[in-house]
């Protein structure tokens, strides 16, 4: 009797944990339900939420053009370089949706033609996707929308040879929908945060640069057009502070063509081009540990914020902290990262980008392929789930 009795004492205890563990399983899908119902309805009532300050509400472009969307708090700092950069880049028009910014940002971009900007008070930690999905999908109807951050300036191989509306021509004619781009973090010769970020930030440093194969990271979510083309983590920020980013985006979009944009990093149902390109990323602006320490005090990214506060304490321990060492270089050529990796191309593009040169289209720019230090640069393309080394 007693065996009889432990038995059941068992299987009454067994079945007391699993009604547990369902308890537990239905709490936890409820509040996933729960949150992604209230996503949906924060997405669908966004729009109500945003306030037209200046500029055209809406863009007449086509799909040989680009409209640039950037979400920014804060930002008046950068705001010459941004616009400069993107205004010899070729875009057709800048659109900046403002979230609380209080330096002069707003007044500052008002003044500026070819702008539009727009203000929203939604707080960043529950709208950071929902707010540039809508700006991707209301300015990306029928032209490609290149999103980017404040800090963050795309580029791309052989743009002398291609300027930027025969490369959205050629993205068309071979039906790609979407361009990677990586992150370059971009930084001075001296303490991290010194000079002006666009004339003193010229070293990137791509030794510490891991890599994963594109296919393994996307699967069948996106199509891959280049299998020399990866997802890149990592680099100096894992060097010297201890993170490791995801350093890969999708910027440059064509959201007509059911491309769904999912976050700052990814996409879906995308045809990903043949050519890469780069983002040149100053996050390391004099400002930067004063927006360092709002992140880290309103716990608004991802991770609670984790990776701003291992910025901070760095440049916080050490006021000559610096970024830069003997494995850095210097940025002359956006083309000097073909050879070392970072960007990648097909044949196919670079026989098109060499046609238009050789056809007399070629023209001299800042940054100039033809410079002597990108011609010999050594190659140093990683292995797929290797580092990238210098």
């Amino acid at each position: 009797m007693s065996s009889l009795l432990t038995r059941l004492l068992g299987i009454l205890a067994s079945l007391g944990a699993s009604v547990r563990r369902t308890v537990r399983a239905g709490l936890r899908s409820g509040a996933l339900v729960t949150a992604r119902v209230k996503g949906a309805v924060r997405e669908r009532a966004f729009p109500l939420r945003v306030r037209h300050v200046s500029g055209p509400q809406g863009v007449d472009a086509g799909p040989d053009e680009a409209v640039v969307v950037c979400l920014v708090r804060d930002g008046v700092e950068y705001l010459d370089g941004f616009f400069a950069h993107y205004r010899e880049l070729g875009v057709r028009h800048v659109v900046l949706l403002d979230n609380g910014s209080t330096d002069g940002t707003v007044e500052r971009a008002s003044r500026e033609p070819g702008v539009t900007v727009l203000q929203t008070a939604a707080p960043y930690k529950h709208y950071k996707v929902i707010t540039k999905r809508y700006l991707v999908e209301r300015f990306g109807r029928g032209c490609w929308v290149l999103c980017a951050d404040i800090d963050e300036l795309f580029d791309y191989p052989r743009r002398a040879a291609v300027p930027l509306r025969s490369f959205l021509r050629y993205l068309h004619r071979h039906r790609y929908t979407a361009v990677v781009a990586h992150l370059l973090d971009m930084f001075p010769s001296g303490p991290v945060c010194a000079g002006h970020w666009r004339d003193d930030h010229r070293f990137y440093d791509l030794s510490a640069v891991s890599t994963q194969p594109y296919r393994e990271k996307y699967g069948t979510r996106n199509e891959a057009s280049n299998d020399r083309i990866d997802v890149l983590y990592g680099g100096v920020r894992e060097a010297r502070f201890g993170v490791r980013p995801m350093l890969t985006k999708h910027p440059l979009q064509f959201p007509s063509a059911s491309v769904r944009y999912v976050n700052s990093h990814n996409v879906e149902g995308a045809r990903v081009a043949d050519v890469s390109g780069v983002l040149l990323h100053f996050k390391y602006a004099s400002g930067f540990p004063e927006y360092a320490r709002r992140i880290v005090s309103e716990r608004s990214f991802y991770n609670g914020s984790a990776e701003y506060e291992a910025y901070l304490d760095a440049i916080t321990d050490d006021s000559s902290f610096e970024l830069y060492t003997e494995r850095a270089r210097e940025l002359l050529a956006v083309d000097q990262l073909l050879s070392e990796g970072l960007v990648a191309e097909s044949e196919e593009y670079r026989t098109f980008a060499s046609g238009r040169s050789e056809g007399g289209r070629h023209t001299t720019r800042l940054g100039d392929p033809t410079s002597s230090q990108a011609a010999q640069t050594p190659s140093a393309r990683p292995a797929s789930g290797g580092r990238m080394t210098q």
